[in-house]
């Protein structure tokens, strides 16, 4: 299911929040590589996405919870959002912080857990949860969209990313929800479909744009994984 959307500080770590990658030439009728389109890469196509969706809700102030070492953070910072950026591993987040500071980008960091959020209710125009859902349990899930939503301004925009059934690793390991698999001992990982993560949305968002991707994530050593992904994004249910 497709559907777009429409229309509706300095750095600093915070420690101690509250708990919240011979050849014959060709053919007349086609374009040489000089005449054609420029190949659009896959997290070029994903970070698109997201973009036109926080943009075209009007978002400027964003939330991003499960910031990691910031590579998200640092694209959105880039392409024009006020991004607060949060996750509760600390050694990522100053790492994050470090670099946004060297590169000059206006990003504000904080450690806190992105599964118990406890920023400012109703703050920001828009939010940003890339694979954080698929790492939760159901219950946990539906607590972790209560209280990120509460962070939203009203009529505020939801993106979050998902693992997919789709992707190569579903099916690896024991199966100890149905479509969540233990892939490595103590790491539990659920797969959606565009139904389920439908469904699950919408008890807090008007969900406008679900669809399949690819994501990309390149380790500092240039590795290159793959992985299918839903995205989706929703505006914000009134309470």
């Amino acid at each position: 299911m497709r559907v777009p959307v429409e229309g509706p500080e300095e750095d600093i770590i915070e420690q101690g929040a509250s708990p919240v990658d011979d050849v014959e030439g060709p053919p007349a009728d086609v374009a040489t590589d000089e005449e054609q389109e420029p190949e659009v890469a896959p997290e070029d196509e994903l970070l698109d996405t997201v973009v036109h969706i926080l943009s075209t809700a009007g978002a400027y102030s964003v939330l991003h919870p499960g910031c990691g070492i910031g590579r998200w953070a640092r694209r959105l910072a880039d392409a024009g959002f006020q991004v607060t950026a949060f996750d509760l591993a600390s050694a990522m987040v100053r790492g994050a912080a470090a670099a946004a500071q060297a590169s000059n980008r206006a990003i504000k960091y904080l450690v806190d857990d992105p599964s118990l959020p406890t920023r400012q209710t109703a703050r920001y125009d828009g939010l940003f949860a890339p694979n954080l859902l698929h790492q939760l349990g159901f219950r946990e899930r539906q607590r972790t969209l209560r209280l990120l939503s509460k962070c939203l301004r009203p009529g505020g925009v939801a993106v979050v990313t998902v693992l997919s059934t789709r992707d190569k690793l579903y099916g690896h390991g024991r199966e100890v929800e149905p479509d969540t698999f233990e892939i490595v001992p103590g790491q539990t990982m659920h797969f959606f479909t565009e139904d389920e993560l439908a469904y699950e949305l919408e008890r807090y968002f008007h969900v406008a744009f679900l669809d399949i991707t690819r994501e990309i994530e390149t380790d500092h050593l240039g590795g290159r994984r793959e992985y299918v992904v839903l995205v989706a994004g929703g505006i914000k249910r009134e309470t």
